[in-house]
This record gives structure tokens, sequence and C-alpha cells, in this order.
């Protein structure tokens, strides 16, 4: 099983500090939104003072509670999938029925890579099973190329087009 401390590190080098983007009105510090932090109850809609005051802890503690334990992270075995699959889901979300997540995508690269996965965003007892049962390798292969193809996707939008080089880097570490 993998643990969640190396995760979080990669996460947090990927997200870097405050930040308020101007183009897309998305405040966020550490990776942590604004959306993301009302939605969950932490603070109100319109409340960037505790986003600009979250500290790295916070973060951590708040990536620790809401997705690596709620989405069963640290039950895949392989440390480096479970790296990407934490990160990318920082990133993108879970994913579910309406667009593709990092969980939604690695659902899809287990049936890349010939396993039996329900894509529905949800890391359950089959969905594991199913991860941890491939060679770590080649879904991590098939797993990149379909988070490449979903950032391309992404950055057809023109508001977000200037973000692709920096996803596709993080992609590749």
């Amino acid at each position: 099983m993998a643990v969640f401390q190396p995760a979080v590190e990669q996460t947090l080098q990927n997200e870097g500090g405050f930040f308020h983007n101007q183009k897309t009105g998305e405040v966020v510090n550490y990776g942590v939104t604004l959306k993301f932090a009302s939605g969950c109850g932490l603070c109100g809609s319109t409340d960037q003072a505790y986003i600009q005051g979250l500290t790295q802890q916070q973060a951590i503690d708040i990536y620790n509670k809401y997705f690596w334990d709620a989405y069963h992270i640290g039950s895949i075995n392989d440390q480096t999938l479970a790296n990407k699959t934490f990160d990318l889901t920082v990133n993108m979300g879970p994913g579910g029925k309406e667009k593709d997540g990092g969980l939604t995508l690695l659902q899809r690269a287990v049936c890349d890579c010939g396993g039996t996965c329900i894509v529905d965003g949800i890391l359950g007892p089959q969905s594991l099973s199913a991860i941890n049962a491939l060679d770590p390798g080649q879904l991590l292969t098939a797993y990149r190329g379909r988070a490449k193809a979903r950032y391309e996707e992404i950055a057809q939008d023109p508001v977000q087009a200037g973000n692709l080089s920096t996803w596709l880097a993080r992609l590749a570490t």
C-alpha cells in the first residue's frame, strides 16, 4: 500500500503558493481553491482571506482528508502510481459522469491495459483490485496518455490554453 507523504510532497511542489488567476477568477493556495474549500464548508464562498492565510500544514490536512483518504488512493500498491493518481485528482478532480478527472482517467487506463473496471470515479474494491493486478509501469504509461489527452481537451478553451505547458510538465513528473 502506498503512503501519503511522498504523494503530497510531489503535489505541493507542483502547486506552489497563493495565486489569484485574473483570467479565471480562481483563488488558490497550495492547490486548494476557494471553490473547493467553500464547497467543503471550510470557509464562505467569497472568503479569499481564508485561502490566502492557508498554511502548508492546513493544505496537507485537507489533502489527506478530502483526497487521499476519501478516494482510497493509499490502497494502490505502487507508490509511483499512487503519487500520480493523487496529483492528477488534486489537479483535475476525481471525474465522474460529466467529465473525466484523475480517477476516471485511471479507470479508463485500466481498461486500456486489459483490465476490467467500471469508469465511475470511485476507487472501490473492484477498481483497486484491477489497478493492483496490472503492471504498474504499463498502467502509468496508459494513465499519462489519457491525462495528456484530457489536458489537451481542456486547453481548447482559450482561457485555459496558457496552462497546457505547465500541465504537461506536471504530468511528466
